[in-house]
């Protein structure tokens, strides 16, 4: 696909009515129910950012244009206890790949399907140079070579369900995960999965030791087969890690920092340098930790630019005047803030070092951001989608159960600052005068009215409205790909591919 320069792009045009046509429909009644969906990610001008362009000139002409070619348009979805792969608009014609969880590891109870959860696409580091998918069924890690149709790595490690599965935008061996165990972890797929415990020693033993993935260390036993291996663990836990289940996780795309969110309601920011090490890096306290950005469990995370952040968060269970018997759902929001302490740890022209400890305020909650706007969303909303389009602006693709609801993020307005109260200069009241007013039979009234304006949410800014045919409430997740001119949406049993509008 190729941008018009002719016209704006659809995300910059508010009269375009109709962005995508609809271009393919694929049923897929051979499978149960479609839980999540990642579309090949990288293009041609994409190895210009990957491994910092250090392999620009060694793969462009050949390896890298090839693989484009191959795999460009690919999606992988995850199912009841099957991953598909479909080439969508692959230029070669490559015939869909259906992969069975292997049974022998289903950490499942009997007669209890294991859901593919997560799934995202990963680069190796070394030749040859093919796609790899890493997709999660429970708590264990699978690593599919698409090209032979074989699963060449499984890991454990996680002590609950991985939740999310998130790749390095710049070093594509490196992904992590998230989990209702309240950690994450990183993992490394140029190496192979550890086979015997290499733990620090904990004081005052002098041996190395044997706590185990609870807290953040090698377990004893082996950790897989095949390729990959966890080199970090950013724990849970009252020290400054999540006190719930995490449930998304975001690289920075220049910094050596990870935002981590979850159903404790807070984002977190952590520091963990990509260098190699033999030993479990092993992190417990963020640089950034808040819990007051959001009023329920925040479901998404993603960096804007070098400080800027949007997350978003399910609807908020709420009391009115306090009283327990009475309890309505507020609208979950989206958010985009701004993390001002970041000069702080990473000042401009100094090189990083590499311990970074920030101060208890840093950890446990910090008030070093700044809230640029919140905006309302739909209770009804079952996925967010945040993409980045071929002119840098930033699309956020909301998955409602019929259609699929887009916004640019620029075109979100500031928040809406409550007005400082008039003073008042009540005269003064005659106290006997007053109780010979009172009657006891009086009903309480209401003093404060209703506002008419919410103070610190924003207006609904300018949105996009997609139709999926046919849905009947079953849309679960859709994606953005080709820098936004390529829109999928997932439904139970179909994909419906739409293409941009060509005005």
């Amino acid at each position: 696909m190729v941008a018009d320069d002719n016209n704006p792009p659809w995300f910059q045009e508010p009269a375009h009515t109709k962005p995508f046509t609809l271009f393919k429909t694929i049923d897929l009644d051979f499978v149960e129910e479609c839980h999540c969906t990642a579309l090949f990610p990288w293009s041609e001008q994409s190895l210009g950012v990957l491994w910092r362009g250090e392999k620009d000139t060694e793969l462009l002409d050949g390896p890298w244009k090839q693989m484009i070619s191959d795999w460009s348009g690919a999606l992988a979805i995850g199912t009841v206890d099957s991953l598909l792969v479909i080439p969508l608009s692959a230029s070669k014609s490559r015939k869909g790949l259906s992969v069975s969880v292997p049974k022998q590891e289903q950490n499942k109870a009997p007669g209890k399907n294991t859901s593919v959860m997560a799934v995202g696409w990963a680069l190796p580091l070394n030749p040859p140079l093919e796609p790899l998918i890493v997709f999660s069924a429970g708590s264990i890690l699978y690593i599919l070579d698409p090209v032979k149709g074989e699963i060449i790595g499984h890991l454990r490690g996680h002590g609950g369900p991985i939740t999310s599965i998130v790749v390095h935008p710049t070093y594509p061996y490196l992904f992590c995960t998230t989990s209702r165990d309240f950690t994450t972890r990183i993992y490394d797929l140029s190496l192979s999965p550890q086979q015997a415990p290499n733990n620090p020693c904990w004081p005052p033993s002098k041996a190395p030791s044997l706590g185990g993935a609870p807290h953040g260390l090698q377990a004893s036993e082996p950790e897989g087969m095949g390729v990959g291996r966890c080199i970090g663990v950013l724990c849970g836990g009252p020290s400054g890690g999540h006190q719930a289940a995490v449930l998304s996780a975001a690289f920075h795309p220049t910094l050596p920092l990870i935002a981590t969110c979850g159903l404790d309601r807070a984002v977190k920011i952590w520091f963990f340098p990509v260098t190699p090490s033999n030993q479990l890096i092993r992190e417990d306290k963020p640089l950034f930790s808040s819990s007051r950005i959001h009023k329920a469990r925040i479901m998404s995370v993603s960096w804007l630019s070098t400080d800027t952040l949007v997350t978003h968060s399910a609807p908020a269970l709420m009391r009115r005047r306090g009283r327990k018997d009475d309890v309505y759902y507020e609208d979950g929001t989206v958010t985009i803030f701004r993390w001002i302490g970041l000069d702080r740890f990473f000042p401009a022209g100094q090189t990083i070092g590499k311990v970074f400890r920030g101060c208890s305020s840093d950890y446990q909650e910090s008030s070093s951001f700044t809230l640029i706007s919140t905006t309302s969303l739909p209770q009804q909303t079952r996925h967010v989608h945040v993409t980045q389009t071929f002119t840098g602006d930033y699309i956020l693709a909301l998955s409602l159960p019929d259609s699929v609801r887009l916004y640019n993020l620029a075109n979100f307005h500031p928040r809406v600052i409550a007005p400082d109260p008039p003073e008042r200069n009540p005269p003064e009241r005659d106290i006997e005068s007053e109780f010979q007013n009172v009657r006891l039979d009086d009903e309480e009234e209401e003093e404060d009215q209703p506002s008419t304006t919410i103070f610190g949410k924003s207006p609904e800014p300018q949105r996009w409205e997609v139709l999926v045919p046919g849905a009947q409430g079953s849309v679960q997740a859709c994606a953005l790909g080709f820098g936004g001119q390529l829109l999928v949406t997932l439904c139970k049993r179909r994909v419906c591919t739409w293409r941009e509008t060509l005005i």
